[in-house]
């Protein structure tokens, strides 16, 4: 799945996974005029025989902009793919695609149930380009070669003398990186200051989990910066409930703090929902986990503000 700014633009399957992504963006990305918007991926690997299900349910759920067709209109109603890790496309992104978290997937598949006429009903169609974007922000990759890397390489050269085109050339104050760490956030800003005259660099790192963070601080080099960063991400992922909301083996859902809410299952489609302690009746039904829990964490402050 291919993220853009704070939207999933594009969904596709592939047993190529390291060309296919690649070729599936350069397909779509001079389609989209601002150079300066982050780009990201997310991978959701599944056996064979469950790909076409996992993609139809994907796009009928996020309804991508460039997806103008759906492999199986039938098998979209199915279980939905399972992210097992993102990461930004682009080095010099100075900040990362948010297009994958719990808010902005829990919009766009708002929105994309409430559409009337979803872009994949339009067949293979692609939509036409804007001629009115200026030449300058456009990606020729007539004189690209496409197999693999080098597409890669040659959208990352285009991309950058476009920023230098619309940009003045001054180095950032602030140089951003962003990966995930077994699904932490791993924020890494390296610094530029001029102390008595001299260049001095500096990168503080953050880890951070379900908008909440871990640990921060300051290191003298990026390396260092990295590792403190992972260190606090391994302490917080070894506590026995290291999320708000936590939705453990044996069915239940427990906070951070320990106090027991409910229970918690999945049905036939992988699709979860909550029951509170003490009812019968199912609250919550989501179908991603990370949409549930976050309803399960909003009801849970709503009871703390109405028993205060």
């Amino acid at each position: 799945m291919i993220g853009c700014a704070d939207r999933v633009v594009y969904i596709g399957q592939s047993n190529q996974l390291s060309q296919r992504s690649i070729d599936s963006l350069g397909r779509i990305y001079h389609r989209v005029s601002d150079t300066s918007l982050p780009w990201s991926m997310a991978f959701a690997p599944c056996a064979y025989e469950h790909m076409d299900e996992h993609e139809s349910a994907a796009i009928r759920a996020y309804e991508p902009d460039f997806n103008t067709s759906i492999p199986s209109l039938d098998k979209s109603l199915g279980q939905m793919p399972v992210v097992a890790g993102t990461a930004q496309v682009f080095a010099d992104q100075t900040s990362p695609s948010t297009a994958f978290s719990p808010d902005c997937v829990r919009r766009q598949i708002d929105e994309a149930t409430k559409s009337a006429t979803p872009l994949w009903r339009r067949g293979k169609v692609l939509p036409q380009v804007d001629a009115s974007i200026p030449a300058e922000q456009k990606f020729d990759l007539r004189e690209v070669d496409t197999f693999g890397r080098n597409l890669f390489d040659a959208l990352s050269s285009q991309r950058r003398r476009a920023q230098r085109r619309s940009t003045p050339t001054q180095r950032p104050e602030r140089i951003k990186t962003y990966f995930e760490h077994k699904g932490v956030e791993i924020h890494i800003d390296e610094l530029m200051s001029d102390q008595l005259g001299r260049r001095h660099l500096s990168f503080e790192w953050m880890a951070r989990s379900y908008g909440k963070i871990i640990a921060s601080g300051t290191e003298p080099d990026k390396a260092s910066a990295a590792k403190q960063a992972i260190d606090a991400a391994e302490e917080h992922l070894a506590q026995p409930y290291r999320f708000k909301i936590n939705l453990c083996d044996d069915g239940s859902v427990v906070t951070r703090d320990g106090e027991y809410l409910g229970t918690w299952r999945a049905d036939e489609n992988g699709h979860p929902s909550f029951t509170p302690d003490g009812e019968t009746e199912v609250m919550f039904f989501e179908m991603w986990i990370g949409l549930l829990c976050q309803k399960i964490a909003d009801w849970h402050e709503e009871q703390d503000q109405t028993s205060t």
